[in-house]
């Protein structure tokens, strides 16, 4: 197999970026025809292969592994568990050590400077005043195109003939997004606006049921089926 380096993976991405609409055009259908080659001369094995997920890839090498190499994996993943705990106890520690001797250090500053303290005053120095101007200027300047098929609107959208990339590539008729598909709600009535939550799910005509999970940094996701419901409002 051929191996792609980084060089090679940055020429192509500053080629992307320099072509225009109808270069573009014909990169993607050179991709899709070279593809379809590509699956339509593999095998059932190889077919089944590309379509495995991750996990069943993980799953099948686990089972065609033989003892040693399962008493090895099974070493190597309680080490690198026992290394993850001892690192987390210590950074919690550390972080807790930090916390008191900083509320000493406060503790100690306020008994001293309780008397004598000087008025508070917000001054921000010149670098951080061009940079807060820098930052409006940036913002002004953002500017907000909307689809005419799809109705999207975001900052800095590239229509591509009217309409954005992936109304411009969809070769079906009717467009996904469009109003033809009757995609399009219209705009809302007075007496909607401003609803609650609770509200929006009462008079909604559909009711979804989905698994939502709560990921490691505060972020939700959601996996596996999502089911929709007609509601008799």
């Amino acid at each position: 197999m051929k191996q792609i380096t980084n060089s090679e993976i940055l020429r192509k991405r500053k080629s992307k970026e320099k072509e225009n609409a109808e270069q573009r055009q014909t990169r993607l259908k050179h991709d899709r025809e070279r593809k379809r080659n590509q699956r339509a001369k593999e095998t059932e094995e190889q077919r089944a292969n590309r379509l495995m997920t991750k996990r069943e890839r993980k799953k099948r090498k686990r089972a065609s592994e033989n003892t040693e190499e399962h008493q090895r994996r099974i070493s190597s993943e309680t080490a690198c568990k026992r290394e993850l705990r001892i690192l987390k106890q210590r950074q919690v520690k550390n972080l807790s050590d930090a916390n008191e001797s900083t509320q000493e250090t406060d503790h100690s500053d306020n008994e001293s400077d309780a008397q004598h303290a000087p008025p508070k005053v917000n001054i921000i120095s010149k670098d951080e005043h061009n940079m807060l101007n820098e930052f409006h200027s940036k913002m002004d300047n953002i500017q907000y195109n909307t689809c005419p098929v799809c109705n999207e609107r975001i900052s800095s959208m590239t229509l591509v003939m009217g309409s954005c990339r992936r109304c411009h590539t969809e070769k079906s008729s009717p467009k996904k997004f469009s109003m033809e598909n009757d995609m399009d709600p219209g705009d809302v009535p007075n007496k909607l606006e401003g609803l609650t939550e609770i509200e929006e799910m009462l008079i909604a005509q559909v009711f979804t049921v989905m698994t939502v999970y709560r990921l490691k940094g505060g972020q939700t996701g959601y996996r596996g089926s999502v089911i929709n419901f007609s509601q008799d409002i």
